[in-house]
C-alpha cells in the first residue's frame, strides 16, 4: 500500500495530463463543449418528468429534483464503470512502450466521470432555486458523499478494467446489467411502491444508500441516516479492497492481451 502511494504521487502529474487529454477527446470539434454536461440532465429530466410527474404527483412534490438527484449520482457511476471496461486496452500503445502504473488510467477515466459530474450540479441548483428549495449547511456534506460514491465507483472500475481486458464481450453484457440495476435503483418512482417482501433486493443495492443520502441532503433537506452513512462506507471500502486485490493479480497478464 506505501508503496501504491509513492508511485500515485510520483506519477501525479502524468495522471493530470492523462485527465486533461480524455476531457478534450471528449468535446474533441464539440461547438457545445462541456455545456453537453449540463444539458443532458436538464434534458433527461424534462422527459421524465412530463412521463411520471403526475403518476407519483402526491409521493413526490418535486419530482425534476427527485429524479435528477438520483441520476446525477447514478448516470456518473455507470458511466465511470461502463467507461473503465476499455481503459486498459485503448492505453495499450503507452502501456507497451513505457512503465506506467496501470491503474492510474483507471483513475483517470474516473477523474473525468468525476468532472463532468461537478459541471452536472449546475442544471441540479438551478433546479432547486427554481422550485424553491433550500440550500442549507447540509451541503457541506455533498463533498462527503462525492467522496463516498467516488470509492465505491474506483473499486468496480478496476474489477470492470481488469476483466475488460480478458473478456471482450463484457461490455455488452454490462450494459444489459446497467441496464437491469436502473430498474432496480429508485429513479424515476419511490421507493415505497415496493412490495415489503421484495424490498430486501433494494436494500442490497448499494446505489440506495448512495442516492439516499444525497437525496436526504438535496431534496429532503434533512440529516443522512446513520445506517446508510455507515452501509455506504462498508461498501466502498468492501469494493475498493476487492478491486485493488483482483486488479493486481491480474495486470501481470494484461501484456499477453493487449
Amino acid at each position: 500500500m506505501v508503496t501504491e502511494i509513492k508511485n500515485f504521487i510520483k506519477y501525479k502529474d502524468f495522471l493530470a495530463a492523462v485527465v486533461k487529454r480524455d476531457i478534450k477527446k471528449k468535446y474533441y470539434k464539440s461547438y457545445l463543449g462541456v455545456f453537453w454536461t449540463v444539458l443532458r440532465p436538464l434534458f433527461m429530466t424534462l422527459v421524465i418528468s412530463i412521463v411520471f410527474s403526475t403518476l407519483f404527483k402526491r409521493a413526490l412534490p418535486n419530482y425534476p429534483l427527485y429524479y435528477l438527484t438520483g441520476n446525477l449520482l447514478f448516470h456518473f457511476n455507470s458511466d465511470s464503470t461502463s467507461v473503465a471496461l476499455n481503459s486498459i486496452m485503448k492505453n495499450s500503445g503507452i502501456i507497451r512502450k513505457i512503465y506506467i502504473p496501470k491503474y492510474m488510467f483507471v483513475i483517470s477515466d474516473l477523474t473525468v466521470s468525476l468532472i463532468n459530474l461537478l459541471f452536472s450540479f449546475i442544471p441540479m441548483i438551478g433546479v432547486v432555486l427554481f422550485t424553491g428549495v433550500k440550500i442549507t449547511w447540509l451541503w457541506l456534506f455533498i463533498p462527503f458523499v462525492l467522496i463516498l460514491q467516488f470509492i465505491f465507483t474506483l473499486g468496480l472500475c478496476l474489477i470492470l478494467a481488469a476483466y475488460g481486458v480478458f473478456f471482450r464481450d463484457l461490455p455488452h453484457l454490462y450494459g444489459i446489467l446497467v441496464m437491469v440495476w436502473m430498474y432496480f435503483t429508485p429513479l424515476f418512482y419511490p421507493i415505497s411502491i415496493i412490495p415489503e417482501k421484495f424490498l430486501f433486493i433494494w436494500e442490497l443495492n448499494p446505489m440506495v444508500n448512495y442516492i439516499g443520502i444525497f437525496r436526504d441532503i438535496v431534496y429532503y433537506v434533512t440529516i443522512p441516516s446513520m445506517q446508510n452513512i455507515i452501509v455506504a462506507f462498508v461498501y466502498g471500502v468492501l469494493t475498493l479492497t476487492l478491486g485493488c486485490v483482483i486488479f493486481n493479480e491480474s495486470q501481470e497478464k494484461f501484456f499477453l492481451y493487449l
